[in-house]
């Protein structure tokens, strides 16, 4: 990236994650759009292009709170493919009133892995970028699992339980975060950082994700869950701050 000495001068620099595991560097910006499918769609629009011509950003696609696999995954195991400037498409169509949430990030690239389990298997081997890196999430069949909970947090990556056979297994970084368990019909949490906006964060509920708004407010800093008989004990809520 170029940085500037705050006296004017300019210079290159290779940003990367502080130490302790965390991530360093102001929270990035998040464009989420939210559609319900018709009966039958297939094709979907960013709210900001995925690729304007001159950059391609990184971005994501959930179908009903489950993170949904690229073309990058492969042809046999992929769920969508990104086309055009702001263009995604499912392989399969959807059922009618379907979420399709589709996230652009800013400020910031990440690298995924994919992979399709063994009955039992529990150690996934990272490669080229990704086995560098420190901050992971991983992802097995669309549902976020928690870190040091269910997986470990080093490369490759350890699954807590065995995966089960055709499992699929999804390795993403970067991010910084902050996982809660509940108490019975608790719905504030307060995360470690006070860098959060609606532009910088997402929110898991048992490795859901959940909707601004609809499933939750933020405030300065917490996040409240706006169901009001809040949520059951022992619910998991993952904070997500997005960084450069």
């Amino acid at each position: 990236a170029m940085v500037t000495d705050g006296s004017g001068n300019l210079s290159f620099k290779t940003l990367s994650g502080g130490g302790g595991g965390g991530a360093a560097g102001a929270a990035t910006t998040i464009s989420a759009g939210i559609t319900t499918a018709t009966a039958g769609q297939t094709v979907f629009t960013t709210p900001h292009p995925h690729n304007d011509g001159t950059n391609t950003f990184s971005h994501q696609v959930f179908l009903n709170g489950l993170k949904m696999r690229p073309g990058g995954a492969g042809a046999s195991t992929r769920d969508f493919v990104s086309s055009s400037n702001s263009t995604i498409t499912f392989d399969t169509g959807l059922n009618l009133n379907d979420e399709v949430r589709t996230v652009v990030y800013f400020g910031h690239t990440f690298d995924e892995e994919y992979f399709t389990a063994t009955q039992g298997q529990t150690l996934f081997a990272l490669t080229g970028n990704l086995s560098a890196q420190k901050n992971f999430k991983v992802y097995v069949n669309g549902v976020k699992l928690r870190t040091g909970t269910d997986f470990g947090v080093a490369s490759p990556v350890t699954l807590v339980s065995p995966a089960a056979a055709g499992d699929h297994v999804e390795i993403t970084c970067d991010n910084a975060e902050d996982a809660f368990t509940a108490t019975a019909g608790q719905s504030s949490f307060t995360p470690s950082s006070t860098d959060i906006s609606n532009d910088n964060m997402q929110v898991y509920v048992n490795g859901i994700i959940q909707n601004e708004t609809e499933d939750y407010t933020i405030g300065n800093p917490s996040v409240t869950i706006t169901d009001g008989a809040g949520l059951n004990a022992g619910d998991h809520v993952d904070v997500v701050i997005r960084r450069s």
